[in-house]
């Protein structure tokens, strides 16, 4: 896997503008090349502002989205509809505009559909299986697009846990999350790293240490990344089979 490479942005507008019009480019590739795309969006504030864009970007129109299957790298574990699920501002942020089959969006089941997160976690591992190559546990995706908080998680993977450093399942139930909701759904690290690229949309002077920590193991191969590293800052352990990217405003790239 190549190490992560930085693409500095002027500011959270020139990398939503950006960032939006590079997923329609790889989308409309990757669906011309393989006949369709697994595509793992992120929450967060940039990655929505992302998928906004991508809604009022005229080359929106050179993807077949009928051939694009959405899936979440987590979510949090409310009620279906509610404002703090990433699957409903990623409708209202883009794929509500889209009008896709319904057997495209792959989402992870809210409280009212599932007695516990476990069980949800459970359910969107087999909907995974469902989807995935021979011998494999998830579809190849052909872009993951992940935030990173200030301090260094990604999806609902925090630091100074152990779910980074799980190897085996697919899925993980998070409970007492350090940030609010208390209950989430996340994929693991394996499963985020199954994937041809992976994109971090990181903007806000908040996110610069992090950023630092992250650029900084960047120079790393990845079995120089020890549990020690990835606990302290698991955005480090995130890379792509053919390209990882660090998409950054320059406030999160400023110490």
């Amino acid at each position: 896997m190549p190490n992560p490479i930085l693409v500095p942005h002027a500011d959270k507008g020139q990398l939503a503008l950006a960032g939006g019009s590079r997923i329609i480019n790889v989308l409309s590739t990757a669906v011309a090349e393989q006949g369709l795309a697994h595509l793992s969006v992120t929450g967060g504030t940039m990655g929505i502002a992302v998928l906004a864009n991508i809604a009022e970007n005229p080359l929106r129109s050179t993807v077949d989205w009928s051939k694009v299957h959405f899936w979440w790298s987590d979510e949090r574990f409310v009620t279906t509809g509610h404002e703090d699920r990433n699957e409903q501002q990623a409708k209202d942020a883009l794929l509500e505009a889209l009008d896709l089959p319904a057997e495209n969006l792959h989402i992870i089941g809210a409280s009212d559909v599932f007695e516990t997160a476990e069980a949800a976690a459970e359910a969107y591992a087999h909907e995974l299986a469902r989807f995935a190559p021979h011998g494999e546990a998830s579809p190849r995706f052909s872009l993951t697009l992940l935030g990173m908080g200030p301090d260094g998680h990604i999806a609902s993977l925090f630091p100074g846990r152990t779910e980074i450093l799980e190897a085996q399942q697919v899925t993980l139930a998070i409970q007492d999350s350090p940030k609010p909701p208390p209950t989430r759904v996340t994929l693991t690290l394996p499963v985020i790293n199954f994937s041809e690229r992976i994109w971090f949309l990181i903007a806000g002077s908040d996110k610069a240490e992090a950023t630092a920590r992250l650029l900084k193991a960047s120079q790393m191969a990845e079995t120089e990344l020890t549990a020690e590293i990835l606990q302290e800052t698991p955005a480090a352990g995130a890379r792509g089979m053919l390209e990882t990217l660090v998409l950054a405003a320059q406030d999160a790239i400023s110490s």
